[in-house]
């Protein structure tokens, strides 16, 4: 990611709090020059900083009344406020105080502060280095030096701060996005295995419009009898709609249950047939149309046995047929799965005759 990237980034991650920052920035740093000019006098304050600071935090308290022009700047905006207020500020101030102990503990605060709030590592070393080298300069002009009451230790302290707490953040940045991930997958998976059974129940009810007349009589004592093989054809397609339920579910369940540990429970493991989970798959998955089914062909040489889960196993047929239907309208498209035995193990094995993937 580029730098207006990272930075558009920062922002959705804390705009939720925004209004909060922009309340304790608007009333901690004009409370604070009270606090340090009369109940803990400090060599020097600067309230003209302070209210500019203060100005800056406003915004995010009354964002949704700012005008639309300030919209096509806010992040900037916020960057700039962050790193002018937390960085430059107590930085300079620590300067000016020649480099008490409330100050240095409060320019502490500050970067942990800044990191918290822009917690992308790349903007957090650019905006505080610029901010940090601005408040030495501007310090040294007006004061004419920088050096009394530093130390060089000094140094080793804010750095140790600064660099573990980028650490930590990214740390548990990392940490955040992996379950954002997991939890996109999860969302899609269980719309996946919604699609499937809502297709296959679609199809059933072509079939059951198809068994039953076009027209109704308008005589109330006519009844229209219906075959035995009319009748069992009906009971089979309830009986396949009701399965084709109950697999949804079950696999839904699943997937909710392992949520939690990111990880399937080896308690749902059993022997089940190769055989039987491609057919129950074939049989179950939502075709657009009834001539897809047609294009599949399933070969098997001898039926094997695995030990694991049957519903994530047909999950991932499910995904292979999705992922090879998309191409489906090329010239002679087909899909053959063969399982054959191979070095004492089992292959299975899913061919589609699609566009393919562009070599380059």
């Amino acid at each position: 990611m580029n730098i207006k990237q990272r930075i558009t980034s920062a922002y959705r991650y804390i705009e939720p709090n925004l209004f909060i920052i922009g309340l304790l920035g608007s009333i901690g740093f004009p409370a604070y020059y009270f606090i340090w000019t009369y109940l803990f006098p400090q060599p020097y304050e600067n309230l003209l900083l302070r209210l500019v600071c203060t100005l800056l935090f406003l915004p995010f308290i009354i964002k949704s009344l700012m005008p639309k022009w300030f919209y096509r700047y806010k992040e900037k905006h916020f960057v700039f406020s962050i790193c002018f207020s937390l960085p430059f500020f107590f930085c300079y101030m620590m300067i000016r105080n020649e480099w008490s102990v409330v100050w240095i503990m409060s320019f502490m605060a500050a970067i942990f502060l800044s990191i918290m709030i822009i917690y992308d590592w790349l903007l957090i070393l650019i905006f505080t280095t610029i901010a940090a080298c601005t408040a030495a300069l501007i310090g040294y002009m007006t004061m004419g030096h920088i050096g009394a009451g530093f130390h060089a230790s000094y140094l080793i302290v804010f750095s140790f701060s600064y660099f573990t707490g980028i650490c930590f953040n990214y740390r548990n940045r990392i940490e955040i996005e992996s379950k954002q991930l997991f939890s996109q997958s999860f969302s899609n998976g269980i719309a996946h295995e919604m699609r499937n059974p809502l297709g296959a129940l679609y199809a059933s009810q072509e079939v059951l419009l198809e068994l039953l007349p076009d027209t109704l009589t308008t005589d109330p004592q006519h009844n229209r009898l219906i075959s035995n093989a009319e009748v069992s054809k009906l009971r089979n397609i309830i009986k396949d709609n009701i399965s084709v339920i109950n697999n949804g579910n079950n696999t839904i369940d699943l997937l909710l249950n392992s949520i939690d540990n990111q990880k399937i429970s080896s308690h749902s493991f059993h022997y089940t047939s190769i055989n039987d989970v491609i057919n129950n798959a074939l049989n179950v998955y939502g075709y657009k149309n009834k001539n897809d089914r047609n294009l599949v062909f399933f070969q098997i040489n001898k039926d094997s046995m695995f030990f694991g889960n049957s519903i994530l196993l047909r999950y991932v047929f499910f995904n292979l047929l999705k992922n090879s239907f998309y191409y489906k309208e090329k010239t002679d498209f087909k899909i053959i799965i063969s399982v054959y035995s191979k070095h004492n193990e089992t292959i299975i094995s899913v061919k589609d005759y699609g566009k393919g993937i562009p070599s380059t």
